[in-house]
């Protein structure tokens, strides 16, 4: 199609843009049909570059498009602009809101043989930039720790029993004990994990909330609270819930020393590490 004239101008325009606005609506959907619809704008040798992956061909290129991938629920949820002209080729802009383990903001670059298909496509991503380590627990993790089974997402605590066998438990009274320790009361007191902890054994714990793709890893070793006011304060913190099912206060304290936490939050990564 030719160029020259204002109509003709305009119609290319809006084919180009019609070609982009499909190819970000695949990428927001995953959808068969969608792709299927974009396929129709793509040059049979188009190549899309994003980051260090490039996909070639349009066979290819649809297939990448179509499906669910780790960032499709990310991008349903951006801002995007309209195709806007940059120089020779269109531009879409896509900004996120605040979630963990997805960029904050996307750039698609579209170039366009003389048909107006897609010849190439160049994606690029900004992310947020690593954080410095701390020595302390960060607040955002110190939050979402406290409220973790009240948002029906309860810390997952991992320890070894005496037979060396990986254990795996729930523990909704997980809260933060200090600025680098995380606390739990064990209502069984012969359970596995206060005997891990009596041998001041490692701990790992996991929170993670895909609605907000936070994951939170903690790393650390672990006691028994002997001291009447440590025991006391443990049970202060626990939500009421889990004090109410052990309303005698028959369980044990047990505090977790943690040296490293990493993760990623709805205001960014964090990380821990202390100096031992």
């Amino acid at each position: 199609m030719s160029e020259q004239g204002g109509s003709a101008t305009m119609t290319v325009s809006a084919t180009r843009r019609q070609a982009a606005e499909a190819f970000v609506r695949c990428l927001q959907t995953g959808e068969g049909a969608a792709a299927a619809w974009a396929a129709r704008f793509l040059a049979p040798d188009v190549v899309w570059v994003s980051g260090q992956e490039e996909v070639r061909g349009r066979d290819a290129v649809q297939q990448r498009l179509t499906g669910q991938w780790p960032l499709t629920p990310v991008y349903r949820l951006g801002v995007w602009s309209a195709p806007q002209p940059d120089g020779d080729h269109l531009q879409v802009r896509a900004t996120f809101p605040l979630v963990g383990a997805a960029p904050q903001a996307v750039e698609l670059d579209f170039w366009f043989d003389g048909t107006d298909q897609i010849t190439r496509v160049e994606q690029r991503a900004t992310m947020a930039p690593p954080p410095a380590a701390s020595e302390t627990i960060p607040d955002v993790a110190r939050a979402l720790v406290n409220h973790a089974l009240a948002n029906g997402t309860p810390m997952v605590v991992a320890y070894v029993d005496e037979q060396g066998q990986p254990v795996l438990s729930l523990r909704g009274s997980t809260q933060v004990y200090s600025d680098h320790e995380l606390c739990i009361w064990a209502r069984n007191p012969d359970g596995g994990l206060v005997r891990a902890a009596q041998r001041h054994g490692r701990f790992s714990l996991l929170y993670r909330d895909s609605r907000t793709r936070s994951t939170l890893i903690f790393q650390g070793q672990a006691r028994v609270a002997t001291d009447s006011a440590e025991r006391e304060r443990v049970y202060a913190l626990a939500p009421e819930v889990e004090q109410n099912h052990d309303p005698a206060r028959r369980g044990v304290a047990v505090i977790i020393a943690i040296d490293r936490l990493q993760g990623t939050t709805p205001l960014g990564p964090v990380r821990m590490q202390r100096a031992l």
